[in-house]
């Protein structure tokens, strides 16, 4: 539900103070109203903006806890399966770079999705440093029960936007991650689901 935002406080041109001190004061009494309420217009943006964010995290983490009711892995998991199923025989190095993941984070993932028994790992016949990547029996079946979107609600709701849009959100989430006391810049290489 959006907010209203109050009207700011603007000086009535229409009225003429009777001398000038009272027009210096009359002016210096609007531009503290007008400052105070422009503040708490700005406050109201803030926690309107918050209201934001909080919706976005909790839509994917709801959609995450969805997904490991349904398949029993998590949504990292399940985004890794659907680019297998997308590139049957992708390489780890590739896997990690169209999810946008630390390649030891992909490595993490793949290891226990092999445990699972839902992906392959096979050596390539010329290049034996060479790892491509397949789906079992398992992985299909998993990703045929799975609940859609399986790359996540936020990256599906991002793919959504025009170019210019997401150029505007990722310099305006740039400069705000920019004012963040405490920033941990290793989470951009984590997946969402595995924070």
């Amino acid at each position: 539900m959006k907010r209203a935002l109050p009207k700011l406080v603007t000086p009535d041109s229409r009225r003429s103070p009777p001398d000038r001190s009272a027009a210096r004061t009359a002016r210096k009494s609007q531009g503290t109203r007008g400052r105070g309420s422009a503040r708490e217009t700005d406050r109201l943006l803030e926690m309107a903006v918050l209201e934001q964010f909080r919706l976005i995290f909790r839509s994917a983490k709801k959609h995450f806890q969805w997904v490991r009711e349904r398949t029993g892995i998590s949504g990292a998991q399940l985004w890794l399966l659907a680019e297998v199923q997308r590139r049957p025989g992708i390489r780890v190095t590739e896997l990690a770079k169209s999810m946008a993941v630390h390649q030891s984070t992909a490595s993490n993932l793949i290891e226990r999705l092999e445990t699972g028994g839902f992906v392959l790992r096979q050596r390539s016949s010329q290049d034996q440093r060479v790892v491509h990547l397949s789906l079992t029996r398992t992985g299909r079946e998993t990703i045929a029960r799975a609940p859609r979107p399986l790359y996540g609600v936020l990256l599906d709701a991002l793919s959504g936007l025009k170019e210019a849009d997401l150029a505007q959100l990722r310099t305006l989430l740039e400069r705000l991650a920019g004012r963040m006391k405490v920033r941990d810049r290793g989470g951009k290489w984590i997946p969402l689901a595995e924070m």
